[in-house]
């Protein structure tokens, strides 16, 4: 049953510790991580008009402040910790949020910590001038050093992840402050190019928007520590809004940057855009400074991934029999101490397994959408499911908004399945593969 404050006495016992900047720094820790570096060349090979490269980033924080509308309501009527498991088990039932759940913990999730660590060791290494086959130990080492710190505290976590977030959207700013005041750029690159594809204008706009939306992601993060969240009901909406206009004005702005400072056609063909800006701006020491950056970047998204992606692991072993033991308190530290250490190794055995995670990743890439599309229709379930029940924040423009999204979501879900068909099948046989161990978890309530 769904009441007015459905926090249970096993989850009191973790620690209120969350404020605004707190959730908001989450959310663009998260968020802000090496993409910004990458993605805009891969846009830029498939939109070779500039003002609508702008309008694609403008776009992807517009259907990312819709998404976070949807996920406003849910956290300020569900203010539980566990985010997406929360609300898919409150109107799917507990099997749909186990194999949510299961993905996340098997690749999903951990792989996501895995591969943000690896990067950060590439460029550390190289940073440093290491030798390259410590890539790995310094991965794993990465992952336990904050893993070890947010166990002991959520307060020393949240110190971490603010200030390196500060540095990030202080080196940002930078770069687009200087990148107007030195005049090294022409106005004249916001003009339109020739073109002559095969494909329609729409349909590349279409695929362009793909790791748009992929450089958004993130953007509900801080839903996973709702439980975690002083006064949860009206901060979580507030953080979810405040941090998403934020990740979209530096996305938009960074990229009206690159375009003013290297034209489209040879942004298409940059391999990591943010270094050739940076030589640009600062000469031969642009590589130090790009390989920091990304460090920075690494770090605070590795951080604040690894805070979030515990809570979901939390959640599930805390109403699953098989896994109760990772979904217990630390009674001492008031944190998800097992959760965390479970992610941690897992991990780090997928590094030690794998080394790379760029095949493994694609496999569950369409999974993502197609939980959003799950969660977002859950919704309007809950809608009718609970229609008097005490929501602090009811989603803007309903029933349109939750449409709008749901479609959207349905789109890049089906976009997926039909340009990787093999890897889509994969990832639902990782996420199905989670059915005969919750039956098996069943025999242990």
């Amino acid at each position: 049953m769904v009441n007015n404050s459905p926090i249970s006495n096993k989850e009191a016992v973790l620690s209120k510790v969350l404020d605004l900047w707190d959730s908001v720094a989450i959310v663009v820790g998260v968020v802000i991580g090496v993409g910004i570096f990458r993605v805009p060349a891969e846009i830029a090979g498939y939109l070779p008009f500039p003002k609508l490269i702008i309008l694609a980033w403008l776009l992807g924080g517009i259907f990312s402040m819709v998404g976070a509308l949807c996920y406003a309501e849910l956290s300020s009527s569900f203010p539980e910790t566990g985010g997406d498991y929360v609300y898919i088990k409150e109107s799917y039932g507990k099997l749909a949020a186990f194999l949510y759940a299961w993905a996340g913990i098997l690749v999903v999730r951990t792989g996501v910590i895995a591969t943000v660590a690896l990067i950060f060791a590439e460029y550390s290494i190289s940073f440093f001038s290491l030798h390259a086959s410590l890539v790995k130990a310094v991965a794993i080492f990465i992952i336990a050093t904050l893993s070890f710190v947010n166990i002991l505290s959520v307060k020393k976590g949240k110190c971490l992840l603010n200030i390196s977030v500060m540095a990030k959207i202080a080196a940002l700013a930078g770069i687009i402050i200087f990148g107007i005041m030195l005049g090294k750029g022409e106005i004249k690159n916001f003009q339109h190019l020739s073109f002559s594809g095969e494909k329609n204008i729409m349909e590349l706009f279409g695929l362009a928007m793909v790791p748009v939306l992929w450089t958004y992601g993130g953007w509900h993060e801080n839903t996973f520590m709702t439980g975690e969240t002083k006064n949860a009901q009206k901060v979580l909406p507030m953080a979810l809004i405040t941090g998403t206009i934020i990740i979209t004005l530096i996305y938009s702005c960074m990229n009206t940057i690159y375009i003013y400072l290297v034209p489209v056609d040879r942004m298409a063909h940059s391999t990591l855009i943010a270094s050739d800006i940076m030589k640009l701006l600062c000469g031969k020491e642009a590589t130090k400074i790009v390989e920091g950056l990304v460090m920075l970047s690494a770090f605070g998204s590795l951080n604040a991934t690894i805070i979030t992606s515990s809570r979901i692991t939390y959640a599930m072993g805390r109403d699953n029999p098989l896994f109760r033991y990772i979904g217990e308190v630390h009674t001492r530290f008031r944190t998800p101490a097992r959760a965390i250490t479970a992610n941690a190794i897992w991990s780090s055995i997928l590094i030690i397994i794998w080394g790379t995670f760029s095949k493994l990743l694609f496999f569950t890439g369409f999974l993502v959408w197609f939980f959003f599309a799950i969660i977002a229709s859950g919704l309007i379930i809950l809608r009718y499911k609970y229609p008097r029940m005490d929501r602090p924040f009811s989603v803007w423009g309903y029933p349109v908004t939750p449409v709008i999204f749901i479609m959207v979501c349905i789109w890049l879900t089906g976009t997926i399945l039909l340009h990787y068909p093999l890897q889509s099948v994969i990832g639902a046989g990782l996420m199905l593969s989670g059915v005969p161990i919750y039956l098996i978890s069943k025999r242990f309530s």
